[in-house]
Parts: structure tokens; C-alpha cells; sequence
């Protein structure tokens, strides 16, 4: 990877760790009064700043490493454009929810994102790159582009002042699915082919053609909650049927042959894990098919939060930390997980156990007593893995960019 990917993957590490600060406080903000805490602006702040400020910048990062340096120093002012759109989110959003300040850094962000996505379109067309990297970038490019619509859609309500709860939530679900199971995965897809041999990237490559073309009618599968005529939940039937038996196609492959590829033992444990948690989500995306267990899943927040970060964190930010031990940007020694990333992925589970765990408490109308506690635990663990994997790659570099 050049330098300028190097660089940047680097700075969204760094905002990794504020997005992890803003989750203490809301944890303790559920514990304790901290009245100078709006505790719905700051989620807002939380959850945009995780999008944009980690997931997105760290790929869009990785992707422009992947290009020749010469191509490379022209996307400098796009991050830069995009990492200020970041930052006008996480410091506009926890005084003002969605105002005038926030929703202008929203758009901003899109738009930045679509100038990313046109001149990395371009560049890859221009290039002699492998055609099955290419075609995985440009779907991840394209459901990027796309998922702007929930986003526009949901801004229309608000202006509008429409209390439609249906539309309200669909709107952010296009937002989360073209997000999520487009471009997150599809960019990380992409990332991964570049670092395997060619006659592999072929055998995986029907499994992600047939992924990308059940995508969009996959958005289905997180609006059945709603009442929605019977073709579309029958074509959200076929979409989980067609995603299910493409991913256990890819899932073998992976299974079989990828450790022959990726020699370093342990990004091949941290890949296995993130290869893991996108396992338990498609089995669980598969099942909202059955109408009884969807309104379950989608009426109990700690369900659709438990959901949301076993992608977030579990799969993309364990991949990503993946890419930075492989990149040599996150030092190990003596060919071991470092004690940061156990001690992220410790609150990684902690989460998530906890998360389930109420939301099957609650389906039976149990408490389970401390279950706030162990989260702001959980939280901290994950907050004190990111602080120390920070350290250990900005000591690498001896603090400099």
C-alpha cells in the first residue's frame, strides 16, 4: 500500500478512538445524569461519526493505497474534503441534533462521497487492474452512490415534517442496507482480492456476482416489518435463497483455501473472526424472512443495535485492523495477536452478549439485572484496545503522518 493509503488508514484509526470516547459517554450517560449530555444528539454524533469518520475513510483509504502513487496524490484533497465533513458531524450534532449546521456537514458528506466514488470509478477504468477487483469496486462504489437515497429521503420528511414512524424507518434502513451489505462489503471484497493470487480471485468471483445482483432486492429483507405487498416479500425470499446458497459457495472457498493465501497467522485469525461475525449476520439476515421472527427483531432496540454493531464491529473493524497488521502499520511480535486487538475484541463480545441477551430476556419479558453496567464495561474495553492500538501505530511512525 502507498504511503498516502498508509497515512490516512492511519488518521481513521485515530478517529476510531473518538467514535469509541462518544460510546463511554453514552454508556454512562445511561448510568449517571451528565445533564450537559444530550443523549440522542450525542448517538447521532456516534453513529455518523462511525460511518463517515472510521469505516468509510479507512476503505476509501485502503482503496486509494491500492493505486499507484502517482495516481494516488490526487485523492489527498478528497480526504481531506471528507474527513472535515467527519468532523463537522461529531461537533455539530451534540448540540443541536439535526439542525441547519449537521444536516449541511451531512450533505457535504455525501457529496464528497460521490466525488470519491466518480474519480475512483474513472481511475480504476483507466487502469490495468484485475477485471474481478474492478468489478467488485465499482458495485461497492455504486451501492455507496445509492444508499445516498435514504439519506435525501429521510432529510425530505423532516423538511416536510411528515410523521410517517414507516417511512421514517425505511429511509434509514435503505440507508443501512446499500451501506452495510454494498459498500462496506463489496469495498472490503475488493481489498481482499488485491491481496490473493489471480486463479483465486476466480473462483471466488460467481459467489460475489450473484451477492451483488441480489443486493438491492435484499433491501426488502429489512422492511418486512412493514406491511408490503406479497411480491415483495416473496422477492425478498428470493433474495435471502440466491444470498444464502452465494455465500456458502464463498464461505467454503474461503474456508478451504484462503489460509494458502494469506500467509501472516495473525491477520489470518483476526480475518477468520471478522469472517465469522459476517457469518452469524447473514444466518440471522436470513431468518428475518419468517415474518414473526422480523417484527420481533425489529421491535426490540437492543436486537437492531446488537445487529448493527456485529457488522460494524465484527466484521468490518476487525477487517480493517486486519489490513493494518497486514499493511505492517499495526506492529506485532513474535507472530501474536496483539494484547490491543484481544482487548477490542473482548469488548467486542462483551457487546454483543450483552445486546442478545437482553433482547431474548425482553421477547420473555425478563430482566436481566446490570445489563447497563456490563455494556459501559464493554465499552471501555473497546475504548482502551483502540487508545492502545493507536499508540502502537503512531509510536511505529514516531507520531508523524
Amino acid at each position: 500500500m502507498n504511503p498516502i493509503g498508509k497515512k490516512w488508514c492511519r488518521i481513521a484509526l485515530f478517529n476510531l478512538l473518538l467514535v469509541a470516547s462518544a460510546g463511554v459517554l453514552l454508556r454512562l450517560k445511561i448510568l449517571t445524569p451528565l445533564t450537559w449530555l444530550n443523549h440522542k444528539y450525542m448517538l447521532h454524533a456516534h453513529s455518523h461519526f462511525a460511518f463517515a469518520g472510521w469505516v468509510s475513510l479507512f476503505l476509501m483509504a485502503a482503496m486509494i493505497g491500492n493505486l499507484p502513487e502517482k495516481f494516488s496524490k490526487g485523492y489527498e484533497r478528497i480526504l481531506i474534503a471528507y474527513t472535515i465533513t467527519a468532523y463537522g458531524m461529531l461537533f455539530s450534532f451534540p448540540f443541536q441534533g439535526y439542525g441547519a449546521v449537521s444536516i449541511f456537514f451531512s450533505t457535504l458528506s455525501v457529496l464528497v462521497s460521490w466525488w470519491f466514488a466518480i474519480r475512483l470509478w474513472k481511475s480504476i477504468s483507466e487502469e490495468n487492474i484485475c477485471p474481478v477487483i474492478v468489478s467488485n469496486t465499482k458495485w461497492s462504489l455504486a451501492f455507496l452512490i445509492l444508499s445516498a437515497v435514504g439519506t435525501f429521503y429521510l432529510a425530505w420528511l423532516m423538511a416536510n415534517k411528515v410523521d410517517n414512524p414507516s417511512l421514517y424507518f425505511g429511509a434509514v434502513y435503505f440507508y443501512l442496507h446499500f451501506q452495510y451489505n454494498g459498500w462496506f462489503f463489496f469495498s472490503i471484497a475488493a481489498l481482499f482480492l488485491s491481496r490473493v493470487s489471480p486463479s483465486y480471485r476466480e473462483k471466488i468471483k460467481r459467489p460475489l456476482q450473484l451477492l451483488a445482483l441480489a443486493c438491492i432486492p435484499a433491501f426488502f429483507l429489512s422492511a418486512l416489518w412493514m406491511r408490503l405487498p406479497s411480491w415483495m416479500y416473496y422477492t425478498a425470499v428470493a433474495a435471502a435463497i440466491v444470498q444464502l446458497f452465494a455465500f456458502g459457495q464463498l464461505l467454503l472457498l474461503l474456508v478451504r483455501d484462503a489460509r494458502n493465501h494469506i500467509a501472516d497467522k495473525v491477520v489470518q485469525t483476526i480475518w477468520g473472526l471478522s469472517l465469522l461475525a459476517l457469518v452469524i449476520k447473514f444466518l440471522l439476515q436470513s431468518l428475518s424472512v419468517f415474518p414473526s421472527l422480523s417484527k420481533y427483531a425489529f421491535a426490540y432496540r437492543p436486537v437492531v443495535i446488537g445487529y448493527l454493531h456485529l457488522v460494524l464491529l465484527g466484521f468490518v473493524s476487525l477487517f480493517q485492523i486486519g489490513w493494518l497488521i497486514k499493511q505492517g502499520c499495526l506492529p506485532t511480535s513474535n507472530q501474536k495477536i496483539p494484547a490491543s486487538v484481544w482487548a477490542f475484541v473482548t469488548g467486542f463480545v462483551l457487546t454483543e452478549g450483552t445486546l442478545m441477551a437482553q433482547g431474548i430476556s425482553s421477547m420473555f419479558f425478563v430482566a436481566i439485572p446490570h445489563t447497563n453496567e456490563m455494556l459501559l464495561v464493554a465499552a471501555i474495553f473497546l475504548f482502551a484496545g483502540i487508545a492502545w492500538m493507536n499508540r502502537q501505530v503512531w509510536w511505529r511512525t514516531n507520531g508523524s503522518l
